[in-house]
Parts: C-alpha cells; sequence; structure tokens
C-alpha cells in the first residue's frame, strides 16, 4: 500500500484531534479538576488519542476498507505518513488549552480592572496604561465571567483575543521560520535524534491496516501490563479508602540528600519521561541527572554559608536565583555558539533567499528560504511593533526579545537532543528585562505591559518552539507537498485557539471562574500584577550580580564545549547545565537516570541490537501510563467531578 502521507482526510482529521484535545484538558482541569494534562511537550492527551488511532481506530478502517472492495478510498487505513500529519498537528496545536496559552491569557486579561480595588490601587497604577483592545474593561463583563450566571460578552471580549490571536500567530509564524531554517543543520548536519518525535515515527511504522509489528511482542505487553496495573490498583482505594495504595503517583515523595541542598521528587514510575528519555543518546541523558546532582550541592553550598542575592521579581522564575541566572547564562551561550556553529548552513540559506538560486537546496523543507527569512523578519517586526505599543519602550522591547529568543531557540533545542518530557528555562523575559534593567529606570506603562506579557509564559517552556521543531522533523517522513503540512499545523493552532477560548469563557459565564482552576483566574494572574505593582512603588536599580551568574552561567557553558569539542572522550555532554536548576528538573532527574542506567547497561551488554530489541518495553510504558492516566480521568469524570485526583503533573 503507498504511503499517501498528506491527504485531506489526514488534515482534517489532526485539526479535529487538535480541538477535541484543547476541549478534553479544559474540561479536565476546570470542571473535574484533575490531572492537569497539557504540561508535557508530547501532550498524555495526544498520546493517548495517537495510540487509539493506531491500536484500535487504524485496523478497523482496514477492515472496513476490505469490506467495502475499495470503493470508499477515504474508508481504508490510514498510513504511517498520514498518522504522522496527525501527531505533527496535534503536537503543536495542543500547546494552547490552560497551561499553554489560554488559561493564563484570559486571566491575565482579566485581572486588573476585576480585581481592582480603592486598597491595592491598581486603578491608580494601571488603568491610565491600558485600553480596551488590550484588555477588557468592562466590569460588569468581567464580574459575569469570574461569577457566572449569565451568557459571554463579547462586546467585551473580541478586541482584546482578536490582538493577542495576532500576536500568538506572528509568535507562531516567526518560530516556524526559525525551525524550518535550522532543520537540516539539526538533523541532517549535527545528527540530533528528536527523540519525541522518534516515538511518534516508532508507533506508527509499518501500520497498514493492522497494529504495528511491536504490538504484538510480550515485551509490549509487559511493559503495558505493569504500567497500567499500578494506576488500576490506586483507582480501587478511590472507592474502598481501606484498600492500601502505591503512593508513586504523581510521585512518592520529596528526598533531600544533604540538609540545606535543593531536593529532589521521588518519581520512579514515571513512565512518560522515562520512555520518551529512552531514545535520547545515553551521554546526554547521563548530562541531565549529573548536572542536577551539581546543582544540589552547589545550592546546599551556597544554602550552607547563607549567600544569596534575594528573591526574583516574579514567581515564575526558579529558585535560588544564583542558580538559575547561571542555568540562562548557560542557556544563552548554547544558543549564541550552536548559530555560530551553523553559520556556513546559515550563510547558504540567506544566499539561497537573496539570489533565489544556488545556496542550499530547500527542496524538501516545509517553507522556501525565501519566505521563511523574509517571514522571520517580518514575523519578528510585528512581534516588536505589538509589544512597543501595548506599553514597552524600545529598550525593554529589544531586550525582552532577545530573552524570548534564547528561551524558544533554547528550548527546542535541548527537547530535540535530550528528549526530556518536561523541561523549562530559568529565567523569565520579564525577570531579565527588569532586573538587568532596573525597575528604577522603567516607566510605568512598560511595567504594565510586561505585567501582560505574563498571559504567555507556558512556565518559560518555549511556547510553540519545542512542538514546532519535532513537528518539521516529523515532516521528513511524509510525502506529498510538505509545505501545505505547515499550513495545516497553523489552521491546527487557529482551531485550538478558538475553542479553548471560547470553551472556558463558556464555563467561567456558566459556573464561575472562581469555580475553575485557580491558579488561572485568582492565583498566578493576581500575583503577577500584585509583585509588579511593589516594583513600581518600591523600584529597584540594577542588579549587578545576576548579571555576575548570568556570566559565570555562559562562562561555564563555553569551558564545557571547549573541552567537549577539543578531547572526543569527554564523558559530560554541556546540555544538562542548561536546565539543573529548572524548577521541574527535581522530577525529571529520577526518570531520566532510570532511562540512562537502563539504556546504558542493555547498550553494553548487547550493543545497538539489544537497544532495539527492547524499545517495545518501553514503548509498553508509554502506553501502559498513558492508558492509566486517562482511565484515572475517565473515572473522576463520572464519580468524582470537581474533585479528581491528580495521579500525573510533572
Amino acid at each position: 500500500m503507498p504511503d499517501r502521507g498528506l491527504t485531506l482526510r489526514a488534515s482534517a482529521l489532526g485539526v479535529i484531534v487538535v480541538v477535541f484535545i484543547n476541549l478534553w484538558v479544559t474540561y479536565a482541569e476546570n470542571v473535574v479538576h484533575a490531572s492537569r494534562l497539557n504540561l508535557s511537550y508530547f501532550q498524555i492527551t495526544l498520546l493517548a488519542v495517537l495510540i487509539a488511532l493506531v491500536g484500535g481506530i487504524n485496523p478497523l478502517l482496514g477492515w472496513a476498507g476490505r469490506r467495502s472492495g475499495g470503493r470508499y478510498p477515504w474508508m481504508g487505513p490510514l498510513s504511517h505518513g498520514e498518522l504522522l500529519v496527525v501527531a505533527a498537528v496535534g503536537i503543536v496545536g495542543a500547546t494552547v488549552p490552560t497551561s499553554g496559552v489560554t488559561g493564563f491569557l484570559l486571566g491575565v486579561i482579566a485581572s486588573p480592572f476585576y480585581f481592582a480595588s480603592p486598597e491595592n490601587g491598581w486603578a491608580d497604577y494601571y488603568h491610565p496604561h491600558l485600553s480596551s483592545w488590550l484588555v477588557p474593561t468592562d466590569r460588569e463583563a468581567l464580574r459575569g465571567f469570574f461569577e457566572g450566571g449569565g451568557r459571554i460578552d463579547w462586546s467585551a471580549w473580541a478586541a482584546p483575543l482578536a490582538w493577542w490571536a495576532a500576536l500568538i500567530v506572528a509568535l507562531v509564524w516567526a518560530t516556524a521560520c526559525a525551525v524550518v531554517l535550522l532543520r537540516r543543520q539539526w538533523a541532517e548536519h549535527e545528527k540530533l535524534v528528536f527523540p519525541l518525535a522518534a516515538v511518534a515515527v516508532e508507533m506508527t511504522e509499518g501500520v497498514e491496516g493492522r497494529p504495528p509489528g511491536f504490538v504484538r511482542t510480550r515485551l509490549f505487553w509487559g511493559g503495558v501490563i505493569f504500567a497500567f496495573l499500578l494506576f488500576a490498583w490506586n483507582i480501587v482505594s478511590w472507592f474502598i479508602p481501606a484498600f492500601p495504595r502505591v503512593s508513586a503517583f504523581p510521585y512518592a515523595g520529596y528526598y533531600r540528600f544533604l540538609t540545606y541542598s535543593p531536593g529532589i521528587y521521588i518519581q520512579p514510575f514515571q513512565f512518560l519521561t522515562i520512555g520518551f528519555a529512552y531514545f535520547a543518546n545515553t551521554e546526554v541523558l547521563f548530562s541531565v541527572w549529573f548536572f542536577f546532582l551539581l546543582h544540589m550541592v552547589e545550592g546546599g553550598i551556597f544554602n550552607r554559608i547563607g549567600y544569596e542575592i534575594g528573591a526574583s521579581v516574579d514567581s515564575f522564575s526558579a529558585d535560588p536565583a544564583t542558580e538559575a541566572w547561571q542555568g540562562f547564562g548557560a542557556l544563552a551561550f548554547m544558543v549564541a555558539w550552536r548559530l555560530w556553529v551553523a553559520r556556513h548552513h546559515l550563510r547558504e540559506v540567506f544566499r539561497k533567499a537573496w539570489r533565489g538560486e544556488g545556496g542550499a537546496d530547500d527542496a524538501e523543507e516545509m517553507l522556501s528560504y525565501r519566505t521563511a527569512v523574509f517571514g522571520l523578519v517580518l514575523g519578528t517586526a510585528f512581534v516588536l511593533f505589538w509589544l512597543h505599543r501595548s506599553g514597552m519602550d524600545a529598550g525593554s522591547v529589544l531586550l525582552y526579545a532577545l530573552a524570548l529568543g534564547i528561551v524558544y531557540l533554547g528550548m527546542a533545542r535541548v527537547v530535540s537532543e535530550t528528549g526530556v518530557a518536561y523541561g523549562q528555562a530559568t529565567v523569565t523575559p520579564q525577570a531579565f528585562v527588569m532586573d538587568l534593567r532596573g525597575t528604577r529606570a522603567l516607566p510605568a506603562s512598560t511595567l504594565t505591559a510586561i505585567a501582560l506579557s505574563y498571559s504567555l509564559i507556558d512556565y518559560m517552556r518555549g511556547l510553540f518552539a519545542p512542538g514546532l521543531a519535532q513537528a518539521v522533523k516529523m515532516g521528513e517522513s511524509v510525502r506529498g507537498n510538505r509545505r501545505l503540512l505547515l499550513g495545516v499545523i497553523a489552521l491546527g493552532v487557529l482551531a485550538g485557539l478558538i475553542s479553548s477560548a471560547w470553551y472556558t469563557l463558556h464555563l467561567g459565564y456558566a459556573h464561575g471562574a472562581y469555580n475553575c482552576a485557580p491558579l488561572f483566574f485568582s492565583g498566578d494572574p493576581k500575583a503577577v500584577f500584585t509583585s509588579t505593582l511593589t516594583q513600581m512603588k518600591s523600584p529597584k536599580p540594577p542588579d549587578p550580580e545576576r548579571a555576575l551568574f548570568f556570566g559565570i552561567g555562559a562562562a561555564l557553558m563555553g569551558g564545557l564545549t571547549f573541552l567537549r569539542y577539543r578531547f572526543p572522550g569527554w564523558p559530560l555532554h554541556p546540555v544538562g547545565l542548561t536546565m539543573a536548576a529548572g524548577d521541574n528538573t527535581a522530577s525529571l532527574a529520577m526518570p531520566v537516570f532510570i532511562a540512562w542506567a537502563c539504556k546504558a547497561t542493555l547498550m553494553r551488554v548487547g550493543g545497538v541490537a539489544l537497544y532495539r530489541r527492547s524499545k517495545p518495553l518501553f514503548l509498553g510504558l508509554l502506553a501502559g501510563y498513558t492508558a492509566g492516566v486517562t482511565i484515572s480521568f475517565i473515572v473522576d469524570m463520572i464519580w468524582f467531578k470537581g474533585q479528581g485526583h491528580m495521579v500525573h503533573w510533572w
């Protein structure tokens, strides 16, 4: 059977899957109050849909196609390429709901007028710098959203949502152009393994109207049963309190190796991280957990001697600030170094874009290099213009955009190299601007615009960049006009924005946003404006100590990079330094260590052949874990709505 690749039904199915996931995640977190389902780069909801397609729906389509005698081509099974189209559209579009975009976006832009009171002074400090195109200003409309009991007041929301959507579209477009420009350098010249995309390729390979070959192995089903039974066992305890339970979800405990050091979350059964990490290189996995150990030692020493540089100006940057800025300096150096390494490729790309002939070949890319180069310039220009019009002064816009580029490109690179299901930068672009320039030098309009920019914080995961990098890699295995695939991905993002924004507003006006996830509507957004107001009332000068640790991190990364290039046998891959101080690395370290230990042992005992034969086990752990989280959600939805169980987090 020919691999049809990019087809109309695959494109339509991809967009439908994105809408379904956006509604599912919004419902799960705001109504059921169950697990947080879209914190990972390869969302567990998308993995559940992909497993259902590969293991159940596709064989049924194959059976229906055979029964119809080929009279209805759309009834035939989805090919490998078509399934990858669904995965590529889904991995980007599923970033949108709750913690991705719409949760924080709606919460942040709704807060400055609704929570303003004579006591907090928000009206005096914020309102003069806000307009109706940025935030809804009708307090009655906002009261209906937070307290419920009415219909959506589109007159208050339409203009702000349209302008924020324009910013998001520009960010997606500029990011996609950057990823296309770097794809060949990362995939072909530097041979990155893209572990998340590799899992999607493995799961969908060899499907011809029947489950793929790995499903017919004992190792796969052993992994499925082991992972799923842990969840099933605990579900019984929800109904029978006296029934013993496995205290391992979402983690089994928090442990400090040293009295004064940061701790680690004990997560031996975080099979989502283990499964994806298994497909990364062992030296990269070793780097992740080794540098986290160094982070704990360094943090313990600083805590023991009482050295600190003060709390961050925001609540999203990692803690302690010393190591957070050190990690961000390492990330900045990595981005700059990788662009320098790619200089010859980029020179050929710009030559092709400018002259239209010669230079690098772009026939297999999702965009022509000319479109990508000029698209990146125009998209970035619109983002800068938008930020300036929102109230940021020119200097802050440039510094903010620089930090944003470091986070986006840096996290796309880290995920493509390490395969971490979770991970984040250690300093926010907002803190980068406020700490380096000093809030004393920033006008109130700039601080107000910076507070609003937390709408797209996405926990510093790089927003759409890591997903787009994986989608472009998946596109290599898709036949047909790949340049249409990027258009389908963009359509999926837009469909996700519309569906999740509409459903979140509907839940707010029907039941009150106060009754939804407090994190998005009365927690972090309110804290953002409270902490920014503190900076307005008590402005600070630039912080040289943070700049010092930023430089230390860059220097350390430079030294590690030099050692790796100078000595081929150097065992430490520098990428681990960039994420050692991340808040959620404490949850990643143990699962990554387990994946490293398993893969290193298998490679030493049986080489590449044994590694390949063992893949079904780790795919089974992924499938069983996903099934367990999904069944737990269904049980919560039916019997524990509003009081769901947090079985899955980082």
